[in-house]
């Protein structure tokens, strides 16, 4: 019998990674609000459950369950609507855990938002953990949690996701609009997102508390500015400038526990030609 995985939170991500978990031999289960608006690669299976209530979440754990991927996403982005979509479900799974004889692998897909840092300084996983913003705040509260029940769990800590589907920045550089700050940036492929989750279920000896997901090279706002500018075939010398560092601070991720997982990332920098 194929070994259960439940996805809970069925977005973007996970859409993407399923395929990769079918091919290793996965029997994934996909768990969203509404599974009718989604769609399902053979293999998968998607059920209906909010990630808020203890009882349904429960219930999905009548069968044995090997694994569980967690990526949440807020419905209302306060500071509450942080706590219900990050922290209230972590809780309720946290209780879940706790009640099972076999509790699962547990991958919770955050975010480096946990760090507050603002000075170019390099950042890993022993990093001080001094969030600046109220997702921030939640996730880092959202982690301890999950982290605290009985599963084993490894953390994901993805910088700045981008790839298709992904156009928010890339439109604000077309239009003319985007900021440059003299900050440093860090981003991370979708694919490399949904490649790194498939590497770590398939060798179950790598199982630190925390990774930072991330790519090699940090680049400052500029550059990065330039390299999606490029791809687009515009400039940015009218872009608007700022000397302040962005809300989302300035700091240059390392990635070199994930690499020493033997993971290689299928985008190593932000290119200067589309990937898309």
């Amino acid at each position: 019998m194929k070994p259960r995985l439940l996805w809970i939170g069925y977005g973007d991500i996970a859409q993407r990674t399923a395929p990769l978990l079918v091919k290793q031999g996965w029997q994934v289960v996909g768990v969203c609000r509404q599974p009718e608006r989604k769609t399902a690669p053979a293999g998968v299976e998607l059920v209906a459950a909010s990630a808020n209530n203890e009882t349904e979440l429960k219930a999905l754990f009548d069968e044995p369950v090997a694994a569980v991927v967690i990526t949440l996403t807020p419905n209302d982005y306060s500071r509450d609507g942080y706590h219900q979509a990050y922290v209230v479900p972590c809780r309720h799974l946290q209780q879940v855990f706790n009640q099972l004889a076999e509790p699962p692998r547990v991958l919770y897909v955050s975010s480096t938002g946990v760090y507050g840092q603002t000075h170019g300084e390099w950042v890993d996983e022993e990093s001080a953990t001094e969030p600046t913003s109220d997702s921030g705040e939640m996730l880092l509260q959202a982690e301890r949690v999950i982290q605290g029940s009985a599963a084993t769990v490894s953390v994901l800590r993805c910088s700045g996701i981008y790839g298709p589907g992904r156009e928010r920045l890339r439109q604000q550089i077309q239009a003319g609009t985007a900021v440059i700050s003299p900050t440093w940036t860090n981003r991370i492929h979708s694919d490399d997102v949904a490649g790194f989750i498939g590497h770590l279920l398939a060798h179950p000896e790598h199982c630190e508390d925390v990774y930072l997901v991330t790519d090699s090279q940090p680049l400052l706002q500029q550059d990065a500015y330039a390299r999606i500018a490029a791809q687009l075939g515009v400039a940015i010398t009218e872009l608007p400038r700022s000397d302040k560092v962005g809300a989302r601070g300035s700091k240059r991720l390392s990635n070199q526990r994930l690499l020493a997982t033997g993971y290689q990332l299928l985008h190593p920098e932000l290119a200067s030609r589309s990937e898309r």
